[in-house]
Formats: C-alpha cells, structure tokens, sequence
C-alpha cells in the first residue's frame, strides 16, 4: 500500500461511517457482489440514503482493497478513540502523510 492509497482507504472509510457500528449492515455490504448492489441492499434494510451510502462506499473499499484488510481498519474504527488511532497507525506506516495531510486540511477540521 502506497501514500495514495492510504489517502484513498481513509476516504472510504470515512464516508461509508455511517455502517461502522453495525454488524449486521457490515455483514450486508460484505455479502453484496457490487457497490451498487450494495446501496440497494442497505436501502432495503434500513430505509436510509445515508446508510445506503455508506454502504455503498464501504462496497467500493472493499472491492478495491479486499475484505480482510478493511476488516481490520474497521475494527479500529469501531473502538473507542479509533479515529485517533487511525491516524496514529497511517502516520506510523506512512511518516511523510501527516505534512500532506496538513496541506489538504487541519487536524482540527479532520476530528470534527
């Protein structure tokens, strides 16, 4: 995994958000064979276009980067404090991230 794409996996995962703490609508998403499908499926469960979406993101996650790797960062995101060690683990991995990450936008506009 290369800076872009760590940049382009937090950007799924911070859109599909809305489905982190839901096991079940995890497990949809994951059972779903497209994106698109997806949506449809989470819209069918919950009723919710923000869910949908972010069901639809996380499809998109998981079709570019595989199943077990963003099980993992989806783990840390459900614990308490897991944006925060998001942050850590990419900034560990990739030390050059945190000076782009400050161009493109504040730490504090990225815990808000």
């Amino acid at each position: 995994m290369n800076e872009d794409d760590a940049v382009m996996i937090v950007g799924y995962l911070t859109r599909s958000k809305a489905i982190w703490k839901d096991p079940v609508l995890l497990a949809l998403v994951e059972s779903a064979p497209s994106p698109t499908k997806a949506f449809a499926l989470v819209l069918q469960k919950t009723g919710s276009q923000k869910k949908a979406k972010a069901g639809r993101w996380y499809a998109c996650a998981i079709r570019d980067f595989g199943k077990d790797s963003l099980g993992a960062l989806t783990k840390v995101l459900q614990s308490p404090q897991g944006a925060e060690k998001l942050e850590e683990l990419i900034l560990t991995t990739f030390p050059d991230l945190s000076e782009e990450q400050e161009r493109r936008m504040p730490c504090t506009a990225i815990r808000q």
